[in-house]
């Protein structure tokens, strides 16, 4: 099948289209598509990961904001039964609605760098819609989600995002592999889901500890949650007072909420 031309990419989109056919192929690797999977494609694009998911008969729902490329898309994959397009914008998208259609999808995307952080955090929050997620971004965001305690990327998004998901990194990209190219490095990661049941009365306690414990990151635990907790419930947590933001894992940071919540209550 003749790939579709590479269009005038549309800045307001944050568009840079994957051309490298060997990160193409080490992607599909990755997610190693087979005929019985259900896989949700964002931004498909010009069809370059699409493409060789389409090869293997699955079903493939593709979700492409830009309208002319949407278009393209339809026409270039009007025959393939397995192909479904939505033409809408991913940040607006009902998730949910594909629990209708499928139990576990595979998710797979080169994601804008401008919505990337926000989409992801949405993502692992639908823990029961997909099984596996393979996702191209910014390196530095690559960096930061995958981080862990004492790196010097990892931060609050390190550990809302690895709560809800384990994640891992892949490989990196060249600019040189997009058209246009990018003014910084890319990279894959890969997402799966975490087994491990949450406490959810806990929630709302850790999300303002990480919260607080980053926003001043410098300064040890005592000083930057004085204003929600005092230093004795730290130090019932098992934790070091003086430590700081960085230096706790996602599980101490979980005690520490279980701590609070016994003390302030719900």
């Amino acid at each position: 099948m003749k790939r579709l031309a590479i269009p005038r990419a549309k800045k307001r989109l944050g568009q840079n289209f994957l051309i490298d056919d060997y990160v193409v192929a080490q992607i599909i690797q990755l997610i190693k598509p087979q005929h019985t999977d259900h896989i949700i494609e964002i931004g498909p694009g010009t069809g370059a990961l699409t493409d060789l998911l389409v090869r293997t008969k699955a079903e493939i729902t593709a979700i492409e904001v830009d309208r002319d490329l949407a278009r393209n898309l339809l026409e270039h994959y009007a025959n393939i039964a397995t192909f479904k397009l939505h033409n809408s914008d991913i940040m607006n998208f009902d998730l949910g609605s594909l629990r209708e259609q499928s139990t576990e999808w595979k998710i797979i995307g080169n994601l804008p760098y401008n919505i990337a952080t926000p989409l992801i955090m949405n993502l692992v929050t639908h823990g029961s819609l997909w099984s596996e997620m393979i996702f191209m971004l910014q390196k530095e965001v690559a960096l930061r989600l995958t981080a862990k305690a004492g790196a010097r990327s990892y931060g609050r998004l390190s550990i809302m995002a690895q709560r809800q998901a384990h994640i891992s990194y892949k490989f990196e990209v060249n600019a040189a592999s997009f058209s246009p190219q990018p003014k910084v490095q890319s990279a894959v990661i890969r997402f799966q889901p975490i087994d491990d049941k949450k406490n959810p009365e806990i929630d709302v306690y850790f999300e303002k500890i990480v919260r607080l414990a980053f926003a001043t990151r410098r300064k040890t635990l005592a000083n930057s949650l004085k204003s929600l907790i005092p230093t004795d419930v730290i130090k019932h947590a098992e934790i070091d007072p003086k430590s700081r933001a960085e230096n706790l894992t996602i599980a101490e940071y979980e005690r520490l909420a279980l701590k609070t919540l016994e003390v302030l209550g719900h």
